[in-house]
């Protein structure tokens, strides 16, 4: 089974014109969906793709008409491959509920948990819209431990959307990792994915493979001092299971070489 890894689209129909600060560089910006289309297009050509779980911030601003055309299209591109997603520090969960799942705004952590031949996917959300570095509750963490216990042996993947290494950002790690980590640590875990830092990073933490796939919009290069490099780039991560082990993982970043803008995001 092959299972494709994408992040950080920050889809928006449109982005606002702006001469200054981060929206001046959202306005530069190669639309994504150009780029995501043609990431899409290469893996597809050269590969069966049985799985898409896309690992948070889907928009910029989290609209609902922005999440209604963003399925719409992944679906025209995609056809019936499944799509499992988990939601950023971009998205908003009561309109991702309206635009993306066609249901009832609510503001509850939107968790999955769905089952494949080959293993179970986790998603957990530990994100909350205006909170770069995540929040989560008690709940959730009660949530995930019950969850885990109830999959018992089975091989599990679990996708979320920040990180959990301090050493891959310049970014703080998400500040629930320990206690994630103690709760995962039971589990037959075949990989943590996630995504949030725009960089791709491959490692393992606690001895369990561990993947950050780049952005599919941009990527923001730290050149000290609070001082920011952007500039377009995208990629994505593609693994293949079978009977419960991960054969293989290859990822792919395109540089495009174009600087978007410098900014002091300290202002």
């Amino acid at each position: 089974m092959n299972l494709l890894h994408i992040s950080d689209i920050h889809f928006r129909r449109e982005y606002e014109a702006c001469e200054e600060g981060y929206k001046s560089m959202l306005s530069l910006m190669k639309n994504p969906l150009l780029q995501l289309e043609q990431c899409l297009q290469q893996v597809m050509n050269q590969e069966t793709v049985d799985l898409v779980i896309i690992s948070g911030d889907l928009t910029e601003d989290g609209e609902i008409e922005d999440y209604r055309f963003l399925k719409k299209w992944l679906q025209s591109v995609l056809g019936d491959i499944e799509i499992i997603v988990t939601l950023g520090n971009h998205d908003i969960k009561e309109n991702f509920r309206v635009g993306w799942c066609e249901e009832a705004a609510s503001a509850l952590p939107y968790n999955q948990v769905i089952t494949f031949p080959d293993f179970t996917v986790v998603s957990f959300d530990n994100s909350a819209h205006g909170h770069e570095n995540g929040v989560v509750s008690e709940e959730q963490f009660q949530w995930l431990g019950e969850t885990l216990e109830a999959l018992q042996d089975r091989p599990i993947i679990v996708a979320t959307h920040h990180h959990l290494l301090s050493q891959q950002s310049s970014m703080p790690k998400w500040s629930g990792t320990e206690r994630f980590l103690e709760l995962i640590d039971s589990s037959n875990v075949l990989c943590i994915l996630n995504g949030h830092t725009h960089h791709s990073y491959l490692g393992t933490i606690n001895g369990v493979p561990y993947f950050t796939v780049a952005s599919m919009s941009f990527a923001g290069d730290d050149l000290g001092e609070g001082i920011v490099r952007f500039e377009n780039r995208c990629g994505y991560n593609l693994y293949q299971f079978e009977q419960g082990k991960m054969l293989r993982q290859i990822s792919e970043t395109k540089f495009s070489g174009q600087v978007l803008k410098v900014l002091d995001m300290r202002s």
